[in-house]
């Protein structure tokens, strides 16, 4: 593919009902942020199949409460790229003590998203670092069946983003996911470089 038409691909990572909380990355913060960016696309942690029926899980804070507002109100396209509809915290162990080392991680990568507070520390170097060690420190508890199916949820996800900037490709592409995610979407999207270049969500 000629470089020229490489998809511009900006990742935002969010932070669920933290941007319900009196942080600088509030759900308000997070509707300008997009409206202010105007991506061409923006890619959803929604399932097509859910997005379709139009019954949205409670859980889905920033889905309900930013992106479709958002749509509503601009030009933006907004696109279903998940593959399931299971968030992060649902792979926690659920007994022993690997349930309470995991939820001592997520108490702490909380605390974390508390300290950095804003859209721009989410998601720089630092906290990503931060966030990347917790996350695999609690990976490293779950179960192998739970470890196979947020990797098959990721690669799913890149595989519907590749999806939509292949069919109009040189496009300006916001994927808008749970920072979680963040670490692998990236890795598993920089094998793609010749249809897409990734930037920081500023640059796009």
């Amino acid at each position: 593919m000629n470089t020229s038409t490489r998809t511009r691909l900006a990742m935002l990572g969010t932070i669920a009902d933290l941007h319900r909380q009196p942080l600088a990355y509030d759900l308000a913060c997070l509707r300008k942020l997009i409206i202010e960016v105007s991506p061409d696309l923006l890619c959803a942690e929604v399932t097509q199949e859910t997005w379709e029926s139009g019954n949205l899980p409670s859980s889905m804070i920033e889905l309900r409460e930013a992106l479709i507002p958002v749509e509503a109100s601009t030009d933006i396209v907004l696109v279903p790229v998940a593959f399931s509809e299971m968030p992060y915290d649902e792979f926690s162990p659920r007994t022993g003590w690997r349930k309470h080392t995991a939820r001592s991680l997520r108490r702490l990568l909380r605390w974390g998203q508390r300290k950095a507070g804003t859209p721009e520390a989410i998601n720089g170097f630092w906290f990503g670092a931060f966030c990347h060690s917790l996350c695999n420190l609690s990976e490293a508890v779950w179960s192998g069946q739970d470890r196979a199916l947020w990797d098959q949820q990721n690669r799913g996800i890149v595989e519907n983003i590749l999806w939509v900037i292949r069919q109009d490709p040189g496009r300006r592409v916001m994927v808008v996911v749970q920072c979680q995610r963040l670490h692998s979407l990236i890795r598993l999207l920089k094998a793609f470089p010749n249809e897409l270049e990734l930037v920081g969500y500023q640059e796009l």
